[in-house]
């Protein structure tokens, strides 16, 4: 076990509070779900994308607690690429950081980035008419932010689903290369024949991911956050390499975002429509359970304008967590609510809670489930209280409710209306996760809704 001297914080982005004495685990990725884990932020992370045709990328990171020290920053390049696109100036250096200490995993280190992967030839299949924005907006729940990288969410929504970056690097801030715009196809799906068009023989990352709403709360790549979030937290993010998440969906190459340590996207405004304060909001999300990571802390959801300062937050978190439990090993669902990751109750002592000097006293949830599957699921919604209900998308007929009722006793409902995926309000950026889609909506979304959701997925093919 790795062990580290221990910062003192009341964000929910850093290790349980002992005496100031006392060794405690590193807040790293444990290196038991993934490679990626415990990399230091000079080395380049890579991982060879899954399935499909063409070249393979680097292989992946082993183990957990192989860190080495981050590089120097290099020198950036000018930026070119072999197809269209808007020049955004050079490349911008990789941007070295001192090393951290790695996960309690095994000794690793990072492989180099996949930069050739491609998703390879598209088949039949169909999406349905409607996206589960359109279930919602019918049961008068309004989608304010909407993301994926895979398919259409919103019936009306005509833009690009993303944007990636050429000419790039796996250690890229957000800066350099040419900027391309990935369309959907005509029946729905992210257009991975463009992708693969302007990525060939160079590193591509994703730079932006449109809000399929229509608000334009477009997500862009994470900035420096609060030091107490973990080894990178105050330095600024890396972009996600946009070729490591090729697969299918109904046959139909596509790719999802394969996010590592130290990879994250925010706005860092308050969005358009988002819920504020006391507002109820309902989340969703569709991850990767069987890659999820062991740290603080794998985010959707509402956060503060400012990594900088601590503040209540509003997002639902897949992962292992330090503080509350769910049955089994993990990943679970819970709600980040900032100091704490909740799978349950209201109060201290009860089954799940997750209070950063408290959880340890806490029992499991036993009706919070392990999600270590393909396509995991997960809601949240809030208002002066909150619901955490899941499933198992490609084997459940219906959702699990792990937990409704009374707010947490210590926390209140203050939503600041800024947008975060992958990591933590503060800028907690240790854990990992692949990202499929997800959606922010206002109102508290009735249970008869999130079901009609979850059959909105099923009939876009995920797990068939």
């Amino acid at each position: 076990m790795i062990t580290r001297r221990f910062v003192i914080s009341l964000s929910a982005s850093v290790c349980p509070l002992v005496v100031a004495s006392v060794a405690i685990t590193a807040c790293s990725d444990t290196g038991a779900m993934d490679g990626s884990a415990g990399s230091a932020s000079g080395a380049t992370a890579g991982t060879a994308p899954v399935g499909g045709s063409g070249t393979t990328g680097g292989s992946g990171a082993t183990g957990g607690s192989g860190n080495t020290s981050g590089s120097g920053t290099t020198a950036g390049t000018g930026g070119s690429a072999p197809v269209g696109g808007t020049s955004a100036g050079g490349t911008g250096g990789s941007g070295g950081s001192s090393g951290g200490t790695g996960g309690a995993g095994g000794s690793g280190t990072a492989g180099s980035a996949g930069s050739n992967g491609m998703a390879g030839s598209g088949g039949g299949g169909s999406l349905p008419s409607e996206g589960p924005c359109d279930v919602y907006k019918k049961a008068g729940n309004e989608c304010v932010a909407a993301y994926s990288t895979i398919r259409r969410l919103v019936s009306a929504y005509t833009g690009p689903l993303y944007q990636v970056r050429s000419g790039s690097s796996a250690q890229n801030m957000g800066s350099g290369g040419m900027l391309h715009d990935i369309p959907m196809t005509a029946d729905g799906y992210g257009d991975a024949a463009a992708q693969d068009a302007v990525c060939m023989n160079t590193v591509c990352t994703v730079s932006k991911l449109y809000d399929q709403s229509g608000r334009k709360n477009d997500l862009v790549v994470a900035k420096a956050g609060l030091p107490a979030g973990g080894d990178y937290a105050d330095v600024d993010d890396f972009e996600t390499v946009a070729t490591d998440g090729a697969m299918k969906l109904n046959g139909k190459s596509v790719y999802s975002l394969y996010m590592k340590v130290r990879q994250g996207y925010r706005i860092s405004k308050v969005g358009d429509g988002m819920p504020r304060d006391a507002e109820p909001q309902g989340i969703y999300m569709l991850a990767d359970g069987s890659r999820a990571g062991g740290a603080c802390c794998w985010d959707f959801g509402n956060v503060t304008t400012n990594p900088k300062s601590y503040a209540e937050m509003n997002t639902l978190f897949l992962g292992v967590a330090y503080w509350g439990r769910g049955a089994g090993m993990g990943p679970w669902f819970g709600a980040d609510f900032e100091a704490g990751v909740w799978m349950g109750g209201s109060k201290p002592g009860d089954a799940g809670w997750g209070g950063l000097n408290d959880a340890k006293n806490a029992p499991p949830n036993m009706n919070n489930p392990s999600l270590k599957v393909r396509y995991a699921l997960g809601f949240l919604k809030t208002s002066d209280k909150y619901a955490l209900r899941m499933a198992d998308l490609a084997t459940a007929t219906t959702l699990t409710t792990a937990y409704e009722g009374l707010y947490p006793s210590t926390k209140h409902p203050d939503n600041q209306g800024a947008i975060v995926l992958g990591v933590g309000g503060d800028n907690s950026n240790n854990s990992f996760g692949t990202f499929y889609e997800g959606a922010i909506v206002k109102g508290y979304p009735a249970a008869a809704t999130e079901e009609a959701v979850m059959q909105n997925l099923k009939a876009a093919g995920y797990g068939k």
